[in-house]
């Protein structure tokens, strides 16, 4: 085996490691905006919920100002009616005013129709902010939780990286450049088995020469196939 095989397998652990925690890491935002995103259902019924307690509250003060504006006119009539003299045009302001009470108590029952409405709505804003609150509680403890967990990671990941800087320092810069760039392309290994001709990461059979090679340990021999080092198990 090649003296600097041991080296960069244990090099090849740390990067291993370190593109584990860089995954997790990664997925953490992602994991954010799926919590945040449950808020979405809750906040909208609250939003609706909200809109039709207002649409009512305007129609309620649309019903009032058409009252009042009735219970002025009828005033205004009866204050003409006390002033005429004349009996037929008493008695038209008379008929005036009653349409005008006739409507004013129209507008009242529609005011008391819109009322109970409101109350209904107010109840269903009241249910939805409840359950927004409590989403939200869930919510707020799944984002502490993964914020605590990235900075857990972001920890992690600087001493394993560490480790690996000192790990690196001592492998020789050749094997170590060769390594990194496989590592790198791989994703996954830059050093694998070689067992029963056998590369153990692309699982294809290499040539008697690569295997005298592992096997002399004079050389770093690669795959034929995929590159990666090889080291030979026996």
């Amino acid at each position: 085996m090649h003296p600097e095989i041991p080296k960069l397998l244990q090099l090849q652990e740390r990067d291993q490691r370190i593109r584990a925690l860089q995954k997790d890491l990664k997925d953490v935002p992602r994991h954010e905006m799926a919590a945040k995103t449950k808020l979405a259902g809750d906040t909208a019924a609250v939003d609706a919920a909200t809109l039709k307690v207002k649409e009512i509250e305007v129609k309620i003060k649309g019903v009032e100002l058409d009252i009042q504006t009735r219970q002025n006119t009828i005033k205004r009539l009866g204050d003409q009616q006390f002033e005429t003299r004349k009996n037929d045009e008493f008695q038209a302001l008379g008929v005036e005013i009653k349409r005008y009470e006739a409507d004013v108590r129209a507008l009242e029952d529609k005011e008391i129709e819109h009322m109970e409405e409101l109350e209904a709505a107010r109840a269903v804003l009241k249910e939805a902010q409840g359950l927004l609150a409590a989403t939200q509680g869930r919510v707020n403890e799944e984002l502490k939780a993964l914020a605590e967990r990235a900075d857990g990671l972001k920890r992690r990941l600087a001493e394993v990286e560490a480790e690996r800087a000192g790990l690196a320092a001592p492998i020789d810069k050749t094997a170590l450049d060769l390594y990194t760039r496989i590592f790198a392309k791989k994703g996954d290994a830059g050093v694998s088995p070689l067992e029963n001709g056998i590369c153990g990461g692309c699982h294809m059979k290499v040539v008697s020469g690569t295997i005298q090679a592992a096997r002399g340990g004079d050389i770093l021999a690669q795959c034929d196939s995929c590159g990666r080092i090889l080291y030979l198990v026996e």
